[in-house]
């Protein structure tokens, strides 16, 4: 299994030169299954490159599988760019809690965009999540509801005895201690978690906005007893050097810590 990071960023792009280490593009992350197949999770404006480059990869199925975590704009706003949706040899599979082709049909609509969802190439299969874990391309996705405005999924991939737990957008619980998010990511490979504020941001007008920070991620990582812990969902105005200061203060408290990078691969 590889982990590849397509987006990086929380709430809107941030391209620059100060963001380039860590990347400007919104929540895109791509893993890539033992037996070549890929499961794609969310659809920021990170999935526009990942269309291209999967189109360069020689054999690469023409199935793919897309679970998306919820329908705020940082999350679903690369879709209409994804290439192979408009190419008629691929299947695409759009996994949600929510009834996300009506959501595409709302962002596929004039005056938002010229091209209708009805109009693309691909053939468009729905599954609405809503009860027992899915078989996806061979793996077992699970998912969980977690705390964010207008409810967010968050999904673990179980694949050949590896892990991934991706739990963007969500907000610590200083009542529960995230019992259900820690059980739920019990023993993963990688926890990818939003770590959007540091701790003196949140604490500054920013409860119940439904991100975390850095401190948080390395409670639940250590009470999960996962492997490597994952800081995603960067704050759009955090630089590089802001980025790597959160990054070294997180592996001083949890080693195994790394802050995701865009087109950033990670084996497990």
């Amino acid at each position: 299994m590889k982990i590849r990071f397509w987006g990086t960023r929380g709430s809107v792009p941030a391209p620059s030169g100060e963001s380039a280490e860590f990347g400007g593009d919104t929540s895109c992350v791509e893993v890539q299954l033992d037996n070549g197949s890929s499961i794609i999770l969310d659809a920021g404006t990170g999935i526009r490159r990942l269309g291209l480059d999967y189109l360069s990869r020689p054999g690469a199925p023409r199935e793919i599988h897309l679970f998306l975590s919820h329908a705020h704009w940082d999350h679903i706003q690369g879709f209409p760019f994804f290439v192979p949706i408009y190419l008629a040899d691929f299947t695409i599979n759009l996994y949600s809690h929510l009834d996300m082709r009506q959501v595409l049909n709302h962002q596929m609509q004039p005056p938002f965009f010229p091209v209708r969802l009805s109009d693309v190439g691909a053939k468009m299969v729905f599954h609405q999540l809503n009860g027992d874990p899915v078989e996806a391309a061979g793996a077992r996705v699970s998912f969980l509801s977690l705390r964010h405005p207008q409810e967010v999924y968050g999904f673990r991939i179980d694949d050949n005895g590896k892990s991934v737990v991706y739990a963007s957008d969500t907000e610590h619980d200083d009542v529960s201690g995230d019992a259900e998010l820690v059980e739920f990511s019990r023993g993963a490979d990688s926890l990818l978690y939003d770590a959007q504020y540091t701790p003196d941001e949140y604490k500054t007008g920013r409860i119940g906005w439904g991100h975390s920070t850095y401190e948080a991620a390395v409670d639940i990582a250590k009470r999960a007893d996962v492997k490597k812990l994952v800081l995603f969902h960067h704050e759009p105005t955090h630089n590089d050097e802001t980025l790597r200061k959160i990054e070294a203060t997180a592996r001083e408290l949890f080693p195994d810590t790394i802050s995701a990078r865009e087109c950033m691969a990670l084996e497990i």
